[in-house]
């Protein structure tokens, strides 16, 4: 009876040990944030980003000039478009991007200009249940498409270009319930890792 008593302690001691290593292996949320605000820092000093203490006055950026919105994303805008602006649950915004996802080892390109990408398609209001409809397709929505695109339309309208950078980490506040603005590869969890996409070129059209 005791020798089955300790076989049965020394089984769960183990199988205790192996559960704390693997849990202590798992980065936490803050420890995952610090890892992508090193990409981020990276970012801004591969392309002498400046950032601005608040949104231009004039909406006028410099080439190289980002201001930090209060969803963590970092924005630039080239041309504020022809002043047409979405309208909320009716506009259908057309989107292309190019630029770079940037894992702790390596930068990666994409462009959905080029060939035969189709452009990101969503009506102003609804962009949210586009990322759910692509959440395990593992396409280019799920890859470089999230809400964050939509929210710019509060600054800029109808044939606009900007650049940003939009952290893993980003959020938007609805009511008391935060929601991520990064696309799927952002916030899906690789390697515990949240992945920061510089987009160099984003540009809306709307019909």
């Amino acid at each position: 009876m005791k020798k089955g008593f300790y076989i049965f302690v020394l089984i769960y001691t183990a199988l205790t040990l192996i559960f704390a290593v693997s849990c202590n292996k798992t980065p936490t949320y803050e420890q995952m944030k610090s890892t992508e605000k090193k990409l981020i820092s990276r970012i801004i000093a591969e392309y002498n980003i400046e950032i601005l203490d608040e949104y231009p006055a004039d909406g006028v950026f410099g080439e190289n000039q980002f201001v930090e919105l209060s969803s963590g994303i970092f924005l630039n805008v080239v041309d504020s478009g022809n002043g047409n602006r979405a309208i909320f649950n009716q506009t259908i915004v057309l989107a292309r991007a190019s630029g770079y996802y940037y894992e702790p080892a390596s930068a990666k390109y994409f462009n959905t200009f080029a060939g035969s990408f189709p452009p990101f398609e969503f009506k102003y209001g609804s962009a949210s249940s586009v990322v759910s409809s692509h959440a395990s397709n593992y396409d280019m929505y799920y890859l470089y498409f999230g809400t964050g695109m939509e929210t710019i339309l509060n600054y800029v309208g109808e044939n606009a270009v900007i650049k940003m950078i939009v952290p893993g980490y980003a959020e938007i506040q609805s009511g008391s319930t935060s929601y991520p603005v990064g696309s799927g590869l952002q916030t899906g969890g690789i390697s515990y890792v949240f992945i920061p996409i510089y987009y160099d070129r984003i540009r809306y059209t709307f019909y």
